[in-house]
């Protein structure tokens, strides 16, 4: 009982603390899909780390709020609810675990304060042009030269790599031995000579993806996590952080409550598409296995293994599609205005009057944008194997 009084206490907190510094139009533009510019994620970024509350994972000692994992579940849901702007975590996440982790006392002194403050923006170099979810196949090369790796390659699908300031790079510096030995781990400095970013306009007709060209990158060898050759199981490590994150339980709950909203104002024949059987039907069994998905999660929240393991792998795959379901359904509500395709409404600063509701205008570009959650992160596909391999070991 003493232990729920003090969760509860502290949803309140979080609930003051939004009521306080979350804008109600960002709030809305946020719920309703609209792409922010990155001066209001950095300014969101900033409100909270001087809260105390950026690095939602990190322990005390390294500027965090030393949260367990069930604080940091419920202010997720939380801000998922309010419509808080969701930041590129990359660096908070991922990045930041594993520098914690393996990171040198020197790489932690460097890189741990900008990413906590949101100084510095991180991003992935991961999967290549011939080499996607196998990603140990890769053949980004670099080579020793002194003090310093050089690196020739290129990485594609590099989010933010248009705005990040540093890069977690991928590199293969030996070809001998199975594919998961010779992997190295490099921290790349984005303003390094030689890398040119190349955008990639997504589905949603949005800039957020990229390819990266490394031709000859210079990478001084301070620059590396952890031994030359043994970044696999590093990498191993940093993957799992993710599959849990992508799965977004509290994403999946903000969506539902959108399109339980969108379902009891949009009329069909004269009446709420909530009132029509086949749709009402449809969105009972997503809440079923939305509400099931929690449970589970909830289940393995404070088990590090489990959430990394087949458990973290179901509620990954569970999610990811749950999310995808779910913004169809919103794309199919907007009926006929689900084809006018203009997506530079999403973007801040437009003030022209859309084609149809509010709500038409980004169901379509957010329903395509989403479809890249079964793929990043681990796909379906990997994800039903890492379940299988538990089942049969």
């Amino acid at each position: 009982m003493d232990g729920t009084r003090t969760l509860e206490g502290f949803r309140q907190e979080v609930r003051d603390f939004l009521a306080a510094n979350l804008r109600p139009e960002l709030a809305e533009r946020v719920k309703a899909g609209y792409y922010l510019a990155k001066p209001e994620l950095d300014a969101w970024h900033r409100a909270l780390y001087e809260r105390g509350w950026s690095g939602t994972n990190w322990p005390q000692e390294h500027g965090g709020p030393g949260w367990t994992p069930m604080q940091k579940y419920i202010f997720e849901d939380e801000c998922a609810k309010a419509g808080a702007p969701i930041l590129i975590m990359m660096g908070l996440n991922q990045v930041g675990a594993l520098l914690m982790a393996a990171g040198t006392d020197e790489q932690k002194a460097r890189h741990l304060p900008g990413i906590l403050d949101g100084s510095d923006l991180w991003c992935q170099g991961l999967s290549e042009p011939n080499s996607g979810s196998d990603l140990a196949s890769l053949q980004c090369a670099a080579w020793r030269e002194g003090d310093d790796y050089v690196v020739e390659g290129s990485k594609i699908w590099t989010t933010a790599a248009h705005w990040a300031n540093w890069c977690f790079l991928l590199v293969r510096t030996s070809s001998d031995g199975p594919k998961q030995e010779g992997i190295t781990i490099l921290l790349l400095d984005m303003k390094t000579p030689g890398i040119t970013i190349r955008p990639i306009i997504g589905l949603d007709g949005m800039h957020s993806l990229n390819q990266l060209f490394l031709d000859k990158v210079r990478i001084p060898v301070s620059c590396r996590v952890g031994e030359e050759g043994k970044g696999w199981p590093l990498m191993k490590y940093f993957l799992g952080h993710e599959r849990l994150s992508a799965a977004g339980i509290w994403k999946c709950k903000a969506h539902f409550a959108r399109l339980t909203t969108i379902a009891r104002s949009t009329l069909r024949d004269g009446r709420p598409l909530v009132d029509n059987p086949r749709f009402r039907d449809r969105m009972a069994w997503l809440e079923i296995r939305m509400r099931a998905l929690e449970v589970l999660l909830l289940s393995i929240i404070n088990d590090s293994a489990k959430a990394k393991g087949a458990e973290g792998a179901m509620i990954k795959l569970r999610g990811t599609q749950l999310q995808q379901e779910m913004l169809a359904m919103m794309s199919e509500a907007a009926g006929q205005y689900a084809v006018p395709f203009h997506p530079e409404i999403l973007r801040t600063g437009w003030t022209e009057e859309p084609v149809g509701p509010d709500f038409a205008t980004t169901a379509t570009p957010f329903y395509l944008f989403w479809r890249k959650s079964t793929i990043s992160g681990g796909s379906s596909e990997i994800m039903r194997n890492v379940i299988a391999q538990a089942l049969f070991q």
